[in-house]
């Protein structure tokens, strides 16, 4: 993938026209990003105000030197004013938002300000400097604001550009013409003073204790709820208050330049003529604004070409007059431009249903053969709906992608607590969902919509999103806390959501806009936002009024275009339960027809716990390993109780001798569970339409509801998540030991070999099937059962499952450990196996990819095979690597074929060596030579 490209798609609010003229001519837009060399400073510590502080003599003393995007917060940790709170209890040494939270728990004192005042009651100045070049003369100059929290009053050189009650909001965009205000080639100053929320709300008492109470999602006020930004900031029961409720400035800023017309708001429309999918037709909308006080008379020409294959560029062009200042509307479509019906269209499938065929618009305005403006946007050319389905009296919805109903498997993405996510690490975190077979991410109504790379990166990896609004049910009145009345200011809501909307609109992984996390916000934003901004804006997709729970009164208008209920469901459960008793809870409850939320505890590895919670000696008065220091990263009760997911270690695998004892224990607890799962719904894929874990990402350094954490290390659970969601899948239903085939393509697969052998606890096999099968398309089918000696019954045996094609090569394999009363301490006497190992590298200047060989040359069973990258001999795990399998298993005398990728510089100029551990594996470290 090019992940150098970032489309930013500009949706522009205030225009502020400038007289006189203006040259035609116009390069190719350049976009002067304003990252580094900034300063910034409490206002409470400085006395000059704006326009003295945006002049040229203004020299910034004893600010702090910065970069961004950051938060104030993040920018004051890195300067050394406070320790890092994402690191053991040091959250615990910075004061909040809530002089009521601080006076409770003495946090004041901890202040950086004089007189120890609260930190974040005041603004905060960010302060730089910058040159436009020669070639921005005689252009429109324009400030680009991507992203603030909460507030901003922008200056540059002396003048106010814009104040506190213009730029507000989280999720708003601003483009101001700033024209006449700057200096080229010389010296311009830049001043923006950003406010904190207008609401910071109470947070909920802090889990210090390990298995103790969490306080209420949201805090016990819910009154973040009044502002337009990130509820999670005050704090939920996955992530402590963030002090300062991340204000600052969290996406790019940047200063651009057009000729005297403008480019805006470009929309493309594909359209299948379903079930059929032999034609496309497109429609390109845009909107052309005449910047002067003359008439102008020009060519707009639309380029539509293949972006990531090979494929036939279309050129349509149109000549456009405009009058002075005009805002016109300009179409292209299949009536005026026939090539716009178009014949075998490259689709965009989303991931494991086909390939994610991208194409690119560039937009150009020419006046007399000079560019005076261009746009570009990438997108792809594909259908999706909605239909709500009858089930047992009960409603679900079912999701298509161009005509073909997708079994939606995925989870919910959160934002990292301070916004510290850059695009590599968010391009690794969504690669992860791909990886796993998983083909949906939500955004969650309490978090961010986040930078518009999220969008493109979702794009190419083929992954579906599902976009919830910035509401939730926690403090928006669904459980009697908050009010039903927030946000206050629903100009704000909508000005940012219409922002989302027009940027976000022309990305093909976009499935579903939903109006909020488990409730809805109050009608003077419900009915605009469905009405006006989605169905008007957008029109392509649908829309649900919430995750789940509530639903809208009647008259308000429910999905969109359906007008039918939501039928997805939320409410977990979100802590441990009999890995068996999913398939139950999936075959029996209507919430479990679409189920939108559920999930687990989830442990790190024991070298990722040591990263965040670097004293781990164990507390006396709580269960062994453990400290208290665990229930602040959310070893806690609520919704996760943690209690239940610490018996399951100890009852099904044994009380742990040590720490690391404990963490490979709860390692085997997330693979059962994940897996579990995922294969429960495959089970009954027939019934449902969708699930979706709570959640995929940590947003802080954790031990709940994660694949991978914070460092990016995935968990056991990851890999037999990965393993349940393949394409084409062979598994063992845990709850009766039937054996099913789940087919999830759209085409037949036939002449298929099912293998089923049953081993003893020594490695002995006791039973064993095979069959041939033809299994339909996207469709589950139970081929057999197992039926296990008697004399078997009492003890653990292993089970290890295989799908064969016609000509003999593996697609799918998978592998169990079971026990009568599910005791499976028995594990722990398994004799040690030593792993023979061959490796051969790939590498060019940036990425390598070895293929290891693993062979077992025992006669045990090498049982939950763990390897590893290091960064030389002794060094850290390499991070992320991507690994096509592990935490598996291996037979006496049976090979394993392995591939892992990772980036050269995370090896920060050490050698690459294979780490080969386990739960029975002798520990061996081995050179990774070319």
């Amino acid at each position: 993938m090019s992940k150098g490209r970032k489309n930013k798609i500009l949706s522009v609010l205030f225009l502020f026209f400038i007289l006189g003229s203006i040259s035609a001519a116009i390069p190719d837009k350049k976009k002067i990003f304003l990252k580094e060399n900034w300063c910034l400073k409490s206002s409470y510590l400085v006395k000059e105000d704006g326009k003295k502080i945006s002049s040229g003599e203004f020299r910034p003393k004893n600010w702090y030197k910065i970069n961004i995007p950051t938060t104030v917060l993040t920018a004051l940790v890195k300067n050394g004013a406070y320790p890092d709170p994402y690191v053991g209890l040091n959250n615990m040494k910075i004061p909040d938002a809530s002089n009521e939270f601080n006076r409770e728990h003495n946090l004041e004192k901890y202040s950086h300000l004089p007189d120890k005042r609260n930190p974040w009651a005041d603004p905060y100045w960010f302060w730089t400097q910058f040159k436009l070049p020669g070639e921005f003369a005689g252009k429109v100059i324009w400030l680009n604001l991507e992203g603030i929290n909460y507030r901003a009053e922008v200056w540059l050189n002396g003048r106010l550009i814009a104040d506190s009650k213009e730029v507000v909001g989280m999720f708003g965009e601003w483009i101001f013409n700033i024209t006449k205000f700057t200096n080229i080639e010389e010296i311009n100053t830049f001043a923006i003073k950003i406010y904190p929320l207008d609401y910071p709300g109470l947070p909920a008492e802090p889990q210090l204790k390990a298995f103790g109470p969490f306080g209420p999602n949201g805090g016990p006020t819910g009154d973040i709820g009044k502002n337009v930004t990130m509820q999670c900031s005050v704090g939920w029961d996955w992530i402590p208050a963030v002090r300062d409720r991340n204000m600052g400035i969290w996406q790019d800023i940047y200063i651009s330049a057009t000729g005297p017309v403008r480019i805006r708001d470009p929309f493309i429309i594909s359209d299948l003529p379903l079930p059929s999918t032999s034609e496309a037709e497109l429609n390109v909308t845009t909107e052309i604004i005449n910047l002067t006080e003359s008439s102008i008379k020009g060519t707009l020409t639309a380029k539509i070409v293949p972006e990531n294959f090979k494929g036939d560029e279309i050129v349509l062009n149109k000549t456009v007059e405009l009058a002075p200042h005009q805002v016109s509307k300009i179409q292209f479509d299949k009536e005026s431009c026939g090539e716009l019906l178009i014949k075998n269209p490259k689709l965009w499938w989303p991931n494991g249903q086909g390939d994610q065929n991208l194409y690119e618009l560039d937009l150009i305005f020419e006046i007399d053969g000079k560019k005076a403006d261009s746009e570009r946007k990438i997108f792809g050319i594909r259908e999706v709906s909605s239909k709500v389905k009858a089930v047992g009296g009960w409603t679900r919805r079912d999701f298509f992608v161009n005509g073909q109903k997708i079994l939606l498997k995925g989870g919910a993405w959160v934002p990292d607590m301070m916004l510290n996510r850059n695009p590599e690490k968010l391009y690794n975190e969504l690669r992860f969902s791909k990886e796993a077979n998983l083909n949906i991410v939500r955004i969650w109504g309490g978090g961010i919509t986040p930078p518009e790379d999220f969008f493109t990166f979702c794009d190419e990896l083929g992954l579906l999103v599902w976009h919830d609004f910035w509401i939730t049910g926690d403090c928006q009145g669904t459980w009697d806390k908050g009010s039903k009345d927030y946000p206050y200011d629903e100009d704000v809501f909508l000005k940012n959501a219409a922002d989302v909307v027009k940027k976000l609109r022309n990305h093909p992984c976009i499935l579903v806009w939903t109006a909020g996390n488990e409730g809805y916000p109050r009608e003077e934003i419900y009915v605009p936002l469905r009405e006006e901004i989605l169905a008007k804006l957008d029109g392509t997709r649908p829309f649900i009024p919430s995750s789940g729970y509530r639903e809208p009164p009647e008259g308000w208008g429910l999905a969109w275009p359906d007008n039918q209920v939501a039928g997805t469901y939320s409410g977990g459960p979100y802590h441990w339960v009999n890995p068996r008793d999913y398939y139950s809870k999936v075959d029996g409850g209507k919430d479990w027809l679409f189920k939108n939320e559920v999930g687990i505890p989830s442990l790190p590895t024991l070298e990722s716990l040591r990263k965040f919670i670097p004293d781990l000696t164990a507390d006396a008065d709580i269960k062994f390993p453990l400290n208290h220091v665990w229930g602040y990263h959310d070893a806690c009760e609520g919704n996760g109780k943690y209690s239940l997911y610490d018996n399951a270690i100890r009852e099904r695998y044994g009380e742990p001798k040590d720490l690391e004892d404990y963490m490979k224990k709860g390692q085997l607890v997330n693979a059962e569970n994940y897996r579990a799962i995922f294969e429960s719904v495959n089970h009954a894929m027939n019934r449902v339409a969708g699930v979706l874990l709570w959640k995929t990402n940590p947003a802080w350094p954790s031990v709940a509801w994660q694949l991978y954490d914070w460092y990016l290390c995935p968990n056991a659970g990851f890999y037999y998540v990965k393993k349940a969601c393949e394409p084409l899948h062979i598994q063992l239903n845990i709850d009766d030991l039937s054996v099913s085939v789940v087919n999830n393509h759209f085409e037949s697969k036939k002449e298929l070999l099912a293998i089923v052998n049953v081993y003893s606890r020594n490695i002995e096999r006791i039973w064993n099937k095979k069959t041939r099968i033809n299994i339909g398309p996207n469709t589950s089918e139970e081929i057999f059962s197992i039926d296990i000696p008697e004399k078997f019954e009492v003890d653990v045996y292993f089970t290890e499952l295989q799908l064969n094609d016609k000509e003999g090569n593996l697609i799918s394999g998978n592998f169990y450990w079971l026990a009568a009363g599910e005791d499976f301490t028995f594990l722990s006497e398994l004799p040690e196996v030593k792993l023979d190992a061959e490796i051969d590298k790939e590498e060019d200047s940036e990425l390598i990819i070895s293929k290891i060989r693993l062979m077992n040359p025992s006669n045990n069973l090498a049982f939950f095979v763990n390897p590893s990258i290091r960064k030389g001999k002794e060094g850290e795990e390499v991070l992320p690597s991507f690994w096509s399998d592990n935490y598996f298993s291996i037979l006496p005398g049976k090979t394993k074929e392995l591939t892992v990728e990772f980036q050269k510089s995370e090896l920060v100029g050490e050698e690459a060596y294979l780490k080969l551990d386990g739960w029975n594996i002798v520990h061996q470290v081995i050179k990774i030579d070319k």
